[in-house]
């Protein structure tokens, strides 16, 4: 989405943020300043991080570096932020494994209740998605996070923002795209 069409239309707008944080404020290509400034004219914020468990960042820690780039105070109201955790899918990602073949995956755990890939028997893997043949399940598992997918479903039709493009974004969009929520990318806050 163009800058000039976003601008205009921000105030409508939810909007998803991942992984905008001090953490990786050297990977983070887009001004704050003008980030903040676009947060401050949107309506709810949803806003994804990593915690003290993988990075130095805790949400206080997120909240004064928003506030220390011009995020208004009285905007923090509308601001939900949820501790993603790291990597749910990235495993199979980095093994280059189709993005339609991880979605298939996440829909047969959820049929079968589980939550962690090495939950279902090999066997049972390999009737439902025979693609993974290669595979080896004891291996670098998926997951499914622990994000409220009810709070997901109200945001759909949202923008969404953040990084990286090809990691932690992209695994939002394919956790989205499961459950057929769908959002907008604004490029320019992407890095």
């Amino acid at each position: 989405m163009r800058l000039k069409s976003f601008i205009t239309e921000k105030r409508k707008n939810n909007i998803i943020v991942v992984d905008v944080q001090p953490s990786y404020k050297n990977y983070i290509s887009f001004p704050m300043r003008e980030f903040c400034e676009f947060l401050n004219g949107c309506n709810d914020i949803l806003y994804f991080y990593n915690g003290l468990e993988l990075t130095a960042d805790s949400e206080s820690q997120v909240r004064r570096y928003l506030y220390e780039n011009g995020f208004d105070k009285w905007k923090m109201k509308d601001v939900t932020f949820i501790e993603k955790g790291y990597g749910f899918f990235r495993s199979w990602m980095d093994m280059g494994i189709d993005e339609s073949i991880i979605k298939k995956a996440i829909r047969y755990m959820m049929a079968q209740r589980k939550n962690d890939s090495r939950d279902i028997d090999v066997e049972d893997w390999l009737r439902e998605i025979p693609d993974l043949d290669d595979y080896s399940f004891s291996d670098d598992p998926i997951y499914l996070p622990d994000i409220p997918i009810s709070v997901l479903k109200s945001y759909s039709g949202s923008y969404i923002v953040g990084g990286g493009k090809n990691e932690c974004l992209k695994e939002m969009h394919i956790l989205l795209s499961v459950f057929n929520i769908h959002v907008v990318q604004v490029s320019r806050f992407v890095y």
